[in-house]
């Protein structure tokens, strides 16, 4: 989970800075697979003036590995790289930002120039943005078998648990949950508590629907 600035997190607000710079937001989180398997993730991807971006964002200053990562990303999905961070970590990251042409937005700089009304409108933008990725999974079709795999995620309070309880490996649910994920639920155990809420929608609308038709 990205570090929250106020309840937000940095994730979100660089998604709606973005925005603001004429980017159009095309995916969040991408995974990049090769023969099935994960191999990297870009935390945004978008196109601004027919040019399209893989960006990576990070709360505090970047290093040379972060830049060497945001670049391999970029180079696997054909995008041009871009970081928004807090600064630079040394020199060195500097200038290697140069020489490998990334992109770099810094969001100090945001901060000093918006005005009250602006700062208003980002911090709407991102909580309706953070609605939506709870929200939008909602308006897909859910079979039986995946209804019963949400029923297991709203019970459990941690992914540990869900595998206990479910009795299957840790592996097996995890490629139950990347199925999931074709409809919009999330599916990193390490954001568990954004599935199990996505679950708990489903099911709640999933019996006010049937109860009511």
């Amino acid at each position: 989970m990205k570090p929250k600035v106020r309840g937000i997190t940095v994730e979100e607000l660089a998604k709606t800075l973005l925005e603001e710079k004429g980017f159009t937001i095309i995916e969040k989180r991408k995974r990049i697979r090769r023969n099935n398997v994960d191999i990297a993730e870009v935390d945004l991807v978008a196109e601004k003036d027919g040019n399209l971006y893989a960006i990576e964002v990070k709360a505090g200053k970047i290093s040379v590995t972060d830049l060497r990562q945001a670049y391999t990303n970029a180079q696997l999905i054909n995008a041009s790289p871009l970081i928004i961070c807090r600064g630079f970590a040394d020199r060195s990251a500097k200038e290697l930002a140069k020489e490998l042409n990334i992109e770099v937005m810094l969001l100090p700089n945001y901060f000093l120039f918006i005005e009250p009304e602006e700062v208003v409108n980002l911090i709407e933008r991102s909580i309706i943005s953070v609605l939506t990725r709870i929200i939008e999974p909602q308006v897909r079709e859910i079979d039986e078998d995946e209804l019963e795999l949400l029923k297991l995620f709203a019970l459990c309070k941690n992914f540990s648990e869900a595998v206990k309880k479910s009795g299957m490996s840790a592996n097996k649910l995890r490629k139950l949950m990347n199925r999931l994920a074709q409809k919009g639920f999330e599916a990193d155990p390490k954001k568990y508590s954004l599935l199990r809420l996505q679950s708990l929608m489903a099911l709640l609308l999933y019996h006010l629907k049937t109860h009511t038709s």
